[in-house]
């Protein structure tokens, strides 16, 4: 069932997943089912991990590495065919979001443990199970870097909020699939990443763009003189470039079969 080469706390963490993937009944996720999986002693396992959360929350580690591996490799694609040019918004947005939706709908995905780990604190109690995976945020700065080039209007805070609303989009979707059928009449195909990977995007991708950053109660809030000054040469308050592309076109095709 494991490789054989592998330690005792790498075969418990496969047979967390394994465990958590087969079965979609949370009680039977249990410190004696996963150690029989793993073919160890109850003892064993907690000689490696202080509890079921622990154990549940070091198997999203390894899963949370593997989507973040997707979503690097999805933005360096869109950088680089871009060169010289700033990559898409659309483009850097999808490499964003996109990998946790396809992993969500894509059953041979363990996607389980996630929604596990997201219901710890429910089941356990423990508030800071989850704390490891919400600070590891080296991949997110990633793509602030690049939606700054792509979004020179705003500053690395301004991008960082608009990335973390973002992300919010994207959980609140993947997470209220039966509220989201409802406000939407079940008009929608939830059934497609694809479709629903451009749905998150039609409302994502304006929160980055220039027009609209400024409500009337937070004029106090417009760049300085130095602020301006301080922003490239070829800098423009105009509607972004990035409403094109064979994404953007493929996009609005799709969704407008869907109505």
């Amino acid at each position: 069932m494991f490789q054989s080469g592998k330690n005792a706390k790498d075969r418990l963490i496969d047979a967390t997943i394994e465990v958590i993937h087969a079965t979609g009944d949370p009680k039977k996720v249990t410190i004696r089912e996963i150690a029989r999986v793993a073919g160890t002693s109850i003892s064993a396992l907690y000689r490696s991990y202080a509890s079921l959360d622990d154990l549940i929350v070091a198997a999203a580690k390894l899963l949370y590495a593997q989507v973040n591996h997707e979503r690097m490799s999805a933005l360096q694609q869109a950088v680089d065919s871009a060169k010289p040019d700033p990559a898409p918004l659309r483009d850097l947005l999808a490499a964003l979001i996109g990998p946790s939706v396809r992993w969500s709908l894509d059953t041979a995905r363990p996607y389980a443990v996630f929604q596990r780990v997201n219901n710890l604190p429910a089941i356990g109690g423990v508030t800071s199970a989850t704390q490891p995976l919400i600070d590891q945020i080296a991949q997110h700065q990633a793509f602030i870097t690049y939606l700054q080039r792509s979004a020179p209007w705003f500053n690395d805070v301004e991008i960082g909020w608009r990335v973390n609303a973002a992300l919010g989009v994207r959980s609140q979707v993947l997470r209220e699939t039966r509220r989201t059928m409802l406000l939407t009449q079940n008009r929608l195909d939830l059934t497609d990443p694809e479709v629903i990977i451009d749905l998150m995007l039609d409302v994502i991708e304006p929160m980055f763009h220039p027009r609209g950053r400024f409500s009337n109660t937070q004029k106090d809030k417009r760049p300085s003189e130095t602020e301006r000054q301080d922003r490239p040469a070829d800098f423009h308050i105009d509607a972004p470039k990035n409403l094109s592309g064979p994404r953007y076109e493929r996009s609005k095709a799709r969704i407008a079969k869907r109505f």
